[in-house]
């Protein structure tokens, strides 16, 4: 496949994807807007915390990843396989490392709140993704 190739497939996938989104209930399209909202406030802390810097990164590898998958599977509930793999291992690490000491100031104590809400928020999602997999390939066992 040449690069042209890829990016006309993808961008038809996007369209795909869209659709997808598009005919997803609302309470589905109000909680991706929770997390975007959540994932991209990283980009606020980005210079001082390297946990920032993972979840903004995360987030922008993942988007593409979720459409990569979503080329050779299809739009629908598959291509969440993409977060599970990225997504996973970045739970991890804000596990870890969700009760290292704050430095003082206001700035640090919005910043705390945020890692927490970001680690719940994405242990959520992560609940919502594996069950995404599982039913996508029960459904094409069946």
């Amino acid at each position: 496949m040449t690069a042209a190739e890829f990016l006309t497939r993808y961008q038809a996938t996007e369209h795909e994807v869209q659709i997808y989104v598009d005919a997803l209930p609302l309470w589905v399209n109000l909680w991706r807007g929770w997390m975007f909202l959540v994932f991209t406030s990283a980009f606020v802390f980005m210079v001082p915390r390297v946990e920032a810097r993972w979840v903004a990164l995360t987030m922008v590898v993942s988007l593409f990843a979720y459409n990569v998958v979503a080329m050779f599977s299809g739009a629908g509930r598959l291509p969440s396989v993409a977060f599970l793999g990225l997504w996973s291992p970045l739970a991890i690490y804000l596990y870890k490392r969700r009760d290292r000491p704050a430095r003082s100031g206001r700035f640090e104590r919005v910043y705390s709140v945020w890692l927490r809400l970001a680690l719940g928020t994405l242990i959520v999602s992560l609940t919502f993704d594996v069950y995404n997999v599982l039913y996508a390939l029960v459904q094409r066992a069946a």
